[in-house]
């Protein structure tokens, strides 16, 4: 009886070890293309006293990105990134080469180490921190590294960053966009532009232009069309649309002054 036990075990045991469910690995080739890698699973197999057998590289791996037929959304895969591995119940061979359902596939073996394929972003340790209450897109030029762009998206705003020198913000129906010299901000009818020096500002029916030096208007034909038109400082009215004679033909004064007003 107790050899029968002793082979039941034995038999047990080894049917189970050609039984694959899933292991973590890392990538050692990606082609972006297919969506296929080469995947060397992270943990060894006990042969037996103080030996440990690598398990063999996996091929031509299935890479699983969220997406469909017309939307995805898909990043760089490099060698040494982290990957969770799953092996299917059934052959695979088939419908990797048509996808879709209602594949007929004679080959009897289930979960087997040939029909693997994996996920990005299994990590135990080397991982980029997400401390930011919301769904947050994070690119870095290593895990630990300095930010290269992210995205943050919460139930009260949506923020794009790039390389902390350009941010861009929306609230409700407020946007502000920054980079380090300039700023835009846009809320409701109110519009504003600025260069710490020079400002534009549209507020619903007025806009106000502000430069620092001169502001200067190029064109083959300017047209001005409204009420009041004014101009206030300094006026040098030698030429221009509202005065082409520099003096008056009755009086003789110069046509110059604080404030110049036609319709």
């Amino acid at each position: 009886m107790q050899d029968l036990t002793d082979f039941v075990r034995e038999y047990t045991e080894y049917y189970f070890s050609q039984v694959h469910t899933s292991l973590p690995g890392v990538v050692t080739e990606y082609n972006a293309k297919t969506r296929r890698a080469t995947v060397q699973p992270s943990l060894k197999r006990h042969a037996g006293n103080k030996e440990y057998i690598p398990f063999p590289l996996l091929i031509d791996v299935p890479v699983q990105y969220p997406g469909t037929k017309k939307w995805t959304i898909h990043f760089p895969l490099e060698e040494g990134d982290e990957v969770a591995v799953f092996f299917s119940e059934r052959a695979l061979e088939e419908w990797k080469n048509v996808g879709q359902d209602g594949i007929e596939d004679p080959d009897p073996r289930r979960y087997d180490l040939c029909d693997a394929y994996c996920t990005p972003g299994l990590q135990p340790q080397e991982f980029i921190v997400a401390d930011e209450p919301g769904l947050q897109i994070i690119h870095k030029d290593k895990f630990d590294g300095k930010l290269i762009s992210q995205v943050l998206m919460t139930d009260n705003k949506v923020e794009m960053l790039y390389k902390e020198k350009a941010k861009v913000t929306l609230e409700d129906d407020h946007i502000t966009a920054k980079t380090n010299k300039c700023t835009t901000d846009m809320s409701g009818e109110k519009v504003s532009l600025t260069n710490g020096k020079d400002t534009i500002k549209a507020d619903g029916g007025s806009v106000e232009v502000s430069a620092a030096t001169k502001a200067l208007i190029k064109s083959p034909a300017v047209e001005i069309t409204g009420g009041t038109f004014k101009m206030k400082g300094t006026v040098a009215p030698s030429v221009g649309p509202l005065c082409a004679i520099p003096n008056c033909l009755f009086t003789g004064a110069p046509h110059g002054g604080s404030e110049v007003a036609a319709t």
